[in-house]
């Protein structure tokens, strides 16, 4: 976790660096903006339980976003923002099962299973390239790093093994934790309201350690 606060600040002062060289350009040609919205998150985190018999998978969220851009160029944006934290599950009614999860193995003895990966509210730093359509209508697309935490949960009226330790019938367990750092790409379109005001639709793509996430989202921008 230290680690990846290290890298997170590293990052941001790199982007206040180059936007302030970019200043005297940015004050002609851009500016400030703001972004929040709403966000459709799928992730296939738990596909690897989908086999077990009795089990329901949950594996969709909906999250808020925030984004903070400075335009230093008309088609060239700096942004870094947030999605909030979120969770996708796995629960059921299930027999003696084991296999392997997070690429270690696990052991579930029959009973009700509850099994959650819990997503911290994570953090984007990238950059947008947008061209305009019409007066009205720009098109664009976004490339950065995208910064987590997540941690999985478990709870059974069973003993739940993972990674050789044991823990007993009727206790929550933290079975796993990992946090970093991993590349986003996304595509997006925004109508102009007014010359303050757009509303965006975009298509965003990332991965969490291993799993892929996509995630749709609507959203109001206000310039500065």
């Amino acid at each position: 976790e230290k680690n990846m606060k290290n890298k997170l600040n590293t990052a941001i002062a790199a982007l206040f660096v180059v936007t302030a060289s970019m200043g005297v350009m940015a004050t002609e040609v851009g500016g400030t903006y703001v972004t929040a919205g709403m966000m459709k998150i799928s992730t296939d985190e738990l596909d690897e339980l989908k086999t077990i018999s009795g089990v329901s998978v949950d594996d969709e969220d909906t999250v808020a976003t925030l984004t903070v851009g400075y335009q230093f160029d008309k088609n060239l944006s700096f942004e870094a923002g947030a999605i909030s934290e979120y969770d996708v599950s796995v629960t059921g009614a299930i027999a003696s099962s084991s296999g392997t999860l997070f690429g270690k193995s696990y052991s579930f003895d029959a009973g009700d299973l509850t099994l959650k990966s819990k997503f911290d509210t994570g953090y984007t730093l990238g950059a947008k390239y947008g061209a305009p359509v019409n007066e009205s209508f720009d098109v664009y697309g976004r490339l950065g790093m995208y910064f987590w935490d997540t941690s999985a949960v478990a709870s059974s009226t069973g003993d739940v093994t993972y990674d050789g330790t044991t823990t007993a019938a009727g206790t929550e367990v933290t079975i796993a934790t990992e946090s970093g750092s991993d590349v986003y790409l996304g595509i997006g379109s925004s109508y102009k309201i007014n010359q303050s005001t757009s509303i965006n639709a975009d298509y965003l793509k990332f991965d969490i350690d291993g799993s892929d996430v996509d995630g749709l989202s609507l959203a109001v921008a206000f310039d500065f």
